[in-house]
């Protein structure tokens, strides 16, 4: 394995946690007597109904932008091989705008397909349409690379069109049969934000990729946009709107390049110490201070949601200096990554009191920053277990490299199949009333889509995305 593959692999961790964490919190239920910090910070027990004035941040908060820094460290991996290799721009931008359709479609297919549970129809007949349809797409977004001659170098589009033809006569059997209409509005918000996200960011690092200075200009710009919007209110209303494409854009998700650009600029650091021939052996006091990165995560969630502020950026700044005193000696990838993670943390604990407390919903910069220098510190503990131990975390990695499949693979396939099977059901009763086997029941599906997801990574068995 190449020391690019071995670098990325890290990456492919903090998205990996990123699915985990998403699948748990969604199947470990609803129970009054979990602590509030299991759930998002602002639609707390016993009620959980959402309240956008609750300040906080919890583990749960984590998992969005935990997804959208390691988008954007991949796009040097993704992008400059293509460019090296004699591709133009325009080509790989061409390759943007197909991912941006693939996504838009999957975000449509998906919240289609949710919108059978509000149906009238039987649901066992509703469980064997998702698992058929999770099969469909299965078939046309699998990558199969089948070297031969004649008709067995063409077997992987095949597939493809066959997922997509099973696609369409489920279109048939969603419209006849259960009544309801292909509505383009009713997507899946989080896919569709990814989908604007994976493009514009794209296009931004393709023509910055020889310019970091322009990118944190637009970094600059994209977060002073942000407070205009957040502090002075209707300074934006010049920006133009359009009804007839709010179902797919909204200005509003731009804002997320705030994580995502910053990943970019990491994973631009990431290759260029793999192709530099440094070697990759670290200091214990390397790994300490990789340990001492965690450590600062974890104050953070703590001091952000009890709100103790003052403790919280006193705390964090300290462990800063000692991270800093551990690893200024004797510099590496993870020591860079520290210094970038504390940075965009400690000036995201200083937004909180100016934006009136940290929120996820409605997003704020203090959310943005704080979440970004997070996900960067819980890179350099990452990478500082691979570089020392070789720990690569296959599980984790084995989903973060096939998000597309780990993000369906729970409600479209195996949460059906024990339903159909009455294991749902039974995991349910024995759930109510109990937090422990609450959490025991997020933790069955959490494995089994771990378990499902690198069943087909081991194979070589991706989604295009």
């Amino acid at each position: 394995m190449s020391n690019a593959s071995k670098r990325i692999a890290s990456i492919d961790m903090i998205r990996g946690i990123a699915i985990v964490g998403m699948v748990l919190c969604a199947n470990i239920g609803f129970n009054s007597d979990l602590p509030a910090w299991m759930f998002h910070a602002q639609t707390p027990p016993p009620t959980y109904a959402f309240n956008p004035d609750v300040a906080g941040l919890t583990w749960v908060d984590l998992v969005f932008p935990f997804f959208l820094f390691p988008m954007g460290a991949a796009f040097p991996f993704a992008m400059r091989k293509r460019l090296e290799k004699g591709q133009s721009r325009w080509s790989v931008a061409g390759s943007l705008v197909k991912r941006w359709i693939i996504l838009t479609l999957f975000a449509i297919l998906l919240g289609n397909a949710y919108a059978l549970g509000g149906s009238a129809q039987p649901a066992w007949q509703q469980w064997i349409f998702n698992i058929t349809l999770w099969i469909a797409l299965f078939l046309s977004l699998v990558r199969v690379n089948i070297t031969g001659e004649g008709w067995k170098k063409h077997l992987g589009t095949v597939i493809n069109l066959a997922g997509l033809a099973m696609i369409g006569v489920l279109a048939l059997v969603f419209t006849r049969h259960f009544g309801l209409s292909i509505n383009k509005a009713a997507n899946d918000i989080i896919i569709m934000i990814l989908a604007v996200i994976a493009i514009t960011g794209g296009l931004i690092w393709m023509f910055t990729k020889d310019n970091l200075r322009l990118r944190w200009l637009i970094i600059l710009l994209v977060g002073a946009f942000k407070a205009l919007d957040s502090y002075i209110p209707q300074t934006l209303d010049f920006v133009p709107s359009c009804s007839c494409i709010s179902w797919f854009f909204n200005w509003e998700w731009l804002q997320y390049l705030l994580i995502v650009l910053p990943g970019s600029i990491v994973g631009d650091m990431i290759l260029a110490h793999s192709r530099s021939g440094e070697k990759a052996a670290i200091s214990n006091k390397q790994v300490a201070g990789g340990i001492i990165a965690l450590a600062a995560v974890l104050v953070q969630l703590w001091g952000l949601f009890t709100r103790h502020l003052v403790a919280d950026f006193v705390i964090s700044a300290v462990l800063c200096a000692v991270f800093v005193a551990l690893t200024w000696k004797r510099r590496n990838i993870m020591t860079w990554l520290g210094y970038f993670g504390f940075g965009f943390m400690l000036v995201g604990i200083l937004f909180d009191p100016i934006d009136g407390g940290i929120t996820k919903d409605y997003c704020n910069l203090s959310y943005m920053l704080t979440t970004t220098g997070m996900t960067a510190l819980t890179g350099a503990f990452v990478l500082a277990l691979e570089l020392k131990w070789q720990i690569k975390g296959r599980g984790l990695s084995g989903c973060g490299q096939n998000p597309m499949l780990a993000y369906t693979v729970t409600s479209f396939f195996t949460g059906p199949v024990l339903t159909l099977c009455g294991i749902t059901a039974w995991l349910d009763a024995i759930s109510v009333g109990s937090p422990f086997w609450g959490v025991i029941r997020g933790l069955v599906f959490t494995l089994l889509m771990v378990a499902v997801t690198c069943f087909f990574t081991r194979r070589k068995l991706f989604w295009r995305s």
